[in-house]
């Protein structure tokens, strides 16, 4: 009795120690449900109650993390819907279930101080020598035709520094204004202009050369800058650099490094520094995913074996004289036959087995891999067992004989559960996915037992939202085998054919079902200054370093004044007509989401007591947001008579004075009024004068002519 104790205690507590703790048992169950806060709970339990067990521990590690993707989703949805309390509650859950991850405390920390992130501005590349100038602003004006050199000279004196000329400088007259510039944008603005370019000798002094290829070539400095790739191969960006940077003249020297993944370039300040551009907006890190997969496959075999088995469906009889002399060779003569003796004959008669076999399998296989990959990258998931499948090939024993020697080899095939999946991360918060799944199983034995493979394959391509799951595939399989065996004719009786014959029946049910749910847990860092444009000026540079062109403000600026600066000059040789109404500039190009100022300028000999002016533009492309009057009009005092009338939703406005004098009315040349505009979007709109009325002071008409303007808008 006490023998029997022992054994009974020992095998309970083997058996005990081969299965899976309750709380184990019902944090699996959680986490087949999605619930991770539960299933970390339970795992929890698991690993405190039995700490040195791998497999507890590893579960609540899936859980965690699983855990994390799931509330920092939920806490990006609140920020989505300006829940930013709830979501600062979901990231600290986040947090403290994955606390090495460093992006869930930077998105929490943006999130609470609204701030994006934005990658550092390039900082420009400083040349060897500087120009040492005061920050006192250049207020020089020439509204009349001067001379190209006298007015290199003048801005030099005005900031004390040397201006030298090159043997190939041409003078001729000109026409600028500098008002509010600095030195160099002064320099760099007169060097556009009239086709020429400046280098800094020293701190002190500049030349001016002509802008030819030739002393391009001979004045540019050279600079050689090494960039450091992390993420995308240096070979691969050769050629896009080249291409990229590429000028009327010549190619970039370009020097790639495979051992330190590097670029050198040998070129200009202005290439080097696009270079650079490119290189920050191409080396960016690729996304990185997560996708869990659920493989749920059930299976159901059934077999019901009932009836009369009989090992051979047959009677056989066999004749035997025992008593004569030919037993031992076989042979009977025919005339010694004997068919009155029942001795002599013998009958085989089959054996008989009555079946009553049913049989009821069930089998539920569930996977729930997670696999974590980079975009563009494939990631393959294996799991199962290789099986070996013979293969007989027949060779010749001897050299030249007939092929009569088997040998045998064995073959490996995988069999259970073959995933690859090539994902791809798109703006939207969107991941498409280049799915190839393959379930392979064992679908019985056939010829000589050798196994039988089943493979189920699919192959699509998805694309999916962050965190939605999608049913991949339903495969339902269903087999039914039924085999009737028995007497010939008998079997087919009712009732009494089932006595004499046996019914195999066989049916085999399977259904897979699989599920993916992506999730981005890293996008390609985008910042403002990626989106913004990249402008190239590589042969009109005007800056003395060879840098390219000016920031794009600058530039914007420099080239509205060359506009208004030429129109003044076209304006003051235009001898056809006295008396008119004109806008400066008189072609204006810029961009979207700005604001610029239009003037209207008024010119005649006439004395004008009153006036009205009636303006149109188009309201989709341009909003008028204010009308400033001009000094044309307080050359009577500071409190004229003013009238300005804006309709936006027509496009249309009204400007107008008279003198508050009776006999004495306006005369000679000015700016009326300054329309501040906004562009709206990219587009053009003429600016016109639908019509214009003046009169003198004596109530005579006087006739003005008017000029419109087109302003394009990219």
């Amino acid at each position: 009795m006490r023998k029997a104790t022992f054994l009974l205690i020992i095998s309970l507590t083997l058996w005990g120690c081969a299965t899976f703790s309750p709380s184990y048992k019902s944090g699996t169950a959680a986490a087949i449900n999605k619930d991770w806060d539960a299933a970390i709970e339970h795992f929890e339990k698991a690993s405190l109650a039995d700490p040195d067990n791998s497999v507890y521990r590893l579960a609540l590690l899936r859980a965690r993390l699983s855990a994390s993707a799931v509330h920092l989703r939920m806490a990006r949805d609140l920020v989505y819907q300006d829940k930013r309390e709830e979501a600062q509650n979901e990231y600290r859950i986040a947090l403290s279930y994955d606390p090495t991850n460093w992006r869930i405390l930077d998105e929490a920390r943006r999130m609470r101080s609204e701030e994006t992130a934005a990658e550092e501005e390039t900082p420009r590349m400083e040349p060897p020598v500087k120009l040492h100038v005061a920050d006192e602003k250049v207020q020089l004006k020439f509204t009349r035709e001067a001379s190209l050199q006298s007015i290199f000279q003048a801005l030099g004196k005005h900031a004390g520094v040397n201006v030298l000329f090159d043997e190939q400088f041409r003078d001729k007259p000109f026409a600028v204004d500098f008002t509010d510039m600095d030195f160099e944008q002064a320099v760099g603005s007169l060097c556009m202009a009239s086709k020429n370019f400046y280098r800094v000798i020293d701190a002190k002094t500049i030349i001016i050369i002509p802008d030819q290829p030739m002393l391009r070539a001979k004045y540019d400095l050279t600079v050689i800058k090494t960039f450091y790739l992390s993420n995308i191969d240096a070979q691969e960006i050769l050629g896009s650099l080249s291409t990229m940077t590429r000028t009327a003249m010549k190619a970039p020297s370009i020097i790639v490094d495979k051992n330190l993944n590097s670029v050198t370039v040998r070129d200009t300040p202005a290439v080097v520094e696009l270079v650079e551009k490119l290189v920050r907006m191409w080396d960016k890190p690729k996304g990185e995913v997560v996708l869990d997969l659920e493989i749920m496959e059930v299976s159901r075999i059934k077999m019901r074996d009932l009836g009369l088995d009989l090992s051979e469906y047959g009677v056989g009889m066999q004749y035997n004289d025992s008593g004569t002399e030919e037993e031992s060779t076989g042979l009977i003569d025919l005339n010694r036959l004997d068919f009155s003796k029942a001795e002599n004959f013998q009958i085989s008669l089959p054996a008989s087995i009555l079946r009553f076999m049913e049989s009821d399998g069930d089998t539920k296989i569930i996977s729930q891999p997670r696999i974590r990959g980079v975009e563009g990258e494939k990631m393959e998931y294996l799991v199962g067992d290789q099986i070996p499948i013979p293969r007989t090939t027949f060779t010749p024993i001897a050299a030249g004989g007939v092929s009569q020697q088997p040998i045998t080899s064995f073959e490996y095939k995988d069999v259970g559960i073959d995933v690859k999946i090539t994902p791809r991360i798109h703006f939207e918060n969107e991941v498409t996915l280049e799915l190839e799944i393959k379930i392979m199983s064992l679908g019985g034995t056939g010829y000589a037992d050798i196994p039988i493979i089943s493979t189920r394959e699919i192959k699509n391509i998805i694309r999916l939202r962050d965190g939605e799951t999608n049913l991949l595939a339903g495969l339902l399989k269903d087999e039914e085998r039924r085999t009737v065996k028995g007497f010939a004719g008998v079997k087919s009786i009712p009732v009494l054919g089932s006595l004499f014959s046996r019914t195999d029946q066989e049916i085999q049910q399977t259904d897979v079902i699989l599920t993916i749910t992506p999730h981005i847990i890293r996008k390609i860092p985008l910042g403002e200054e990626d989106r913004k444009p990249v402008w190239v000026n590589l042969e009109g540079a005007n800056a003395g370093d060879s840098r390219a062109a000016l920031p794009e403000d600058e530039m914007l600026s420099v080239r509205l004044r060359q506009e208004r600066l030429l129109e003044d000059r076209d304006q003051l040789r235009r001898e056809s007509m006295t008396n008119r109404v004109y806008f400066n500039p008189v072609n204006f190009e810029g961009p979207a989401g700005r604001d610029f100022r239009i003037n209207v300028n008024l010119r005649s000999d006439d004395e004008i007591g009153s006036m009205s002016v009636n303006l149109a533009f188009n309201p989709r492309i341009l909003e008028l947001k204010e009308v400033v009057e001009g000094g044309f009009v307080q050359q009577f005092g500071s409190n004229p008579s003013f009238l300005k009338s804006i309709d936006n939703g027509a496009g249309t406005c009204t400007l107008g004075f008279s003198s508050p004098e009776v006999d004495r009315g306006f005369k000679g040349q000015g700016r009326v009024a300054t329309l501040i505009f906004h562009s709206l979007e990219k587009g053009e709109s003429p600016l016109s004068i639908t019509m214009v009325t003046a009169n003198a002071p004596s109530g005579q008409a006087v006739v003005l002519e008017k000029r419109e303007v087109t302003i394009n808008i990219k």
